[in-house]
């Protein structure tokens, strides 16, 4: 079961660099007998009635008489009319809002700020300045700020990767009630044993907080632990509802996932029919492990969904959208031809780009084509085919086919192994 459902393993990041900044909602806080209370109140109360360009003059003057809360808001605010008229300087603007509030120990301009600092598009990027800010931001028990430091930490923004730090910083984003992403990368890293030894149960603790957050990943990959309890109906139930959850917040690993349990607990027409329309949103969402499922379905003959000779674009488009195990599947079929032309060279071609994102089968795969190819092609070989099956080692040095690949290799007399499509 395992095998066949899917987990978003991929560290999120919330202003990677040479993106926007995000947007963070206005302080709600106010009290009337600070500096500059008067004119916040007055910008706050402008913007529930819709008036930007009023808030705005009204949050610059309480800034201009030191309030950085409305500094903060200033800085936004131009953010938010620079997508609507476009105007440059109301970047350069908000940066300066934003650095001020900095300065004057806001420290959500901090971060705020030093997103601009990360960003390759910004036309200022200083990373340096950037990391000071945000462990200045994160030693003031501001969550975004050890969130944004454990991105650049992790990524190697600016300064050597350090995993061990950023895992720390991410723990401690989430547990000062930052964000869900950094609840789900500080339980995604716990759970991997990135930066410190695996840590199960804290892994699924940081799981829990993101996925309550609102993180759809998080609940996607919660969900993932909760099915696989199988012989227990109430896991098995909440399992399957946070995976409806995920999907409908459109995390489509989710939905593929809910397609495979509609096959498993249907092996009929009805579940088969139900599984189809799942993958197919997958699919149509991006998710190529949605398209490949599809594609073993019509290959099936389930018209629900699509023709038999469907199967080799889905699993095409499965490849192309990053799943490795469907660019085995493209490949099978042009190197056997298995309801499309035996075409060595388009095999070789998709064996290819599954063993590049990380399918070990594949690089068995891309092997035998070369293989096959023979020594007169500049693709062929045998000292190319083993090449291909050490890339595979590397990835899964325990696979089946690439022993029966190697032996074959090996022997050259004995018969070659049996290629099936990748059903898992």
């Amino acid at each position: 079961m395992i095998a066949r459902l899917a987990m978003g393993l991929a560290l999120l990041f919330l202003l990677p660099s040479g993106r926007a900044l995000a947007e963070r909602p206005p302080v709600p806080v106010t009290v009337p007998s600070e500096i500059g209370g008067y004119d916040y109140d007055r910008g706050r109360d402008a913007l529930i009635a819709g008036e930007t360009v009023i808030a705005l003059a009204a949050f610059d003057r309480s800034c201009a008489m030191g309030n950085m809360k409305s500094c903060y808001n200033a800085g936004l605010l131009n953010e938010d009319l620079f997508k609507t008229d476009a105007d440059k300087t109301r970047r350069t603007t908000a940066l300066a809002s934003f650095d001020r509030a900095c300065e004057g120990g806001f420290q959500r301009g901090c971060v705020a700020a030093a997103g601009y600092y990360r960003s390759a598009l910004s036309g200022v990027q200083d990373l340096p300045r950037a990391l000071v800010l945000l462990r200045r931001a994160c030693e003031a028990w501001e969550a975004d700020g050890c969130g944004d430091l454990a991105e650049m930490l992790h990524q190697g923004e600016g300064t050597a990767k350090d995993f061990e730090a950023a895992r720390r910083f991410f723990i401690l984003g989430c547990e000062r009630g930052g964000r869900a992403l950094n609840c789900f990368n500080a339980g995604l890293m716990a759970l991997n044993g990135t930066g410190g030894p695996p840590d199960r149960l804290a892994g699924f603790d940081y799981y829990h907080r993101a996925c309550r957050l609102g993180s759809a990943k998080a609940c996607s990959n919660l969900a993932l632990e909760y099915v696989q309890n199988d012989w227990n109906p109430e896991d098995f139930a909440i399992g399957k509802g946070l995976f409806k959850m995920a999907c409908d917040k459109g995390e489509m690993i989710a939905c593929k996932n809910l397609g495979y349990l509609a096959e498993r607990a249907d092996p009929g027409a009805a579940g088969k029919k139900q599984a189809a329309r799942l993958y197919r949103q997958a699919c149509d969402g991006g998710e190529g492990e949605g398209c490949r499922s599809l594609g073993i379905l019509a290959s099936d003959g389930i018209r629900a969904a699509g023709h038999k000779r469907d199967a080799l674009g889905l699993y095409v488009r499965g490849c192309n959208l990053g799943s490795g195990r469907s660019c085995y599947n493209a490949g099978l079929m042009y190197l056997i031809g298995y309801r499309a032309p035996t075409q060595l060279h388009t095999g070789l071609g998709w064996f290819a780009a599954g063993c590049k994102i990380g399918d070990a089968s594949s690089c068995g795969g891309a092997a035998l084509a070369a293989l096959w190819l023979g020594e007169r092609d500049a693709a062929g070989g045998a000292d190319k085919a083993a090449r291909w099956v050490l890339y595979g080692r590397n990835l899964d040095p325990a696979s089946p086919l690439l022993d029966s690949v190697s032996d074959y290799l090996a022997k050259r007399t004995a018969e070659p192994p049996t290629l099936q499509p990748d059903r898992g």
